[in-house]
């Protein structure tokens, strides 16, 4: 209809400039309006890499790897690479990649657990042994030896986390 009445495009076009805001006065939307957003599409925001939240059974492996997809290994690496992210107020938390196994070891005075991220491994927890692969969350138990050892031919990718015991 437009198209047939100039006057009626005219109309259009003056109540599109009613409308538009000029570029030096945009308005910037507050920070938590993108968050909002992405959790109504069904995508978590990424982390604040100054103010990671604590890994739990819940945690999203997925948000995890958007959140540290720019780390990587500054070097070559035998076994182990640990890149830290966070050591404070008795929390730490840090990436680590094994490309052949954790040696055994135990906790007395922290409480560890893992996300992993990527690959495939077994983890030996007491008595008990676990396959654990990408998604996969682990509470060690305080003062029970553990153990991990990989299993796919990447190397595995973990949040780990040891929230010390306060006294």
């Amino acid at each position: 209809m437009a198209g047939l009445h100039p006057a009626v495009q005219q109309a259009i076009n003056k109540r599109f400039q009613q409308f538009k805001v000029p570029e030096d006065q945009s308005i910037s939307p507050d920070d938590g309006l993108k968050n909002r957003i992405l959790a109504q599409l069904g995508e978590s925001p990424v982390f604040d890499l100054n103010r990671l939240p604590l890994i739990n059974t819940y945690s999203d492996s997925d948000q995890w790897q958007r959140t540290i997809a720019s780390i990587l290994p500054t070097r070559d690496f035998r076994n182990l690479y640990v890149h830290p992210l966070r050591e404070k107020d008795g929390i730490i938390q840090f990436i680590l990649w094994v490309k052949i196994e954790v040696q055994p070891e135990d906790h007395h005075d922290e409480r560890e657990s893992f996300l992993i991220l990527e690959g495939e491994c077994e983890c030996r927890i007491g008595g008990e042994t676990v396959r654990l692969s990408a998604g996969d969350y682990v509470d060690i138990p305080l003062d029970v030896e553990h153990t991990v050892r990989v299993l796919s031919p990447e190397p595995v990718k973990a949040i780990v986390q040891r929230v010390k015991l306060t006294m």
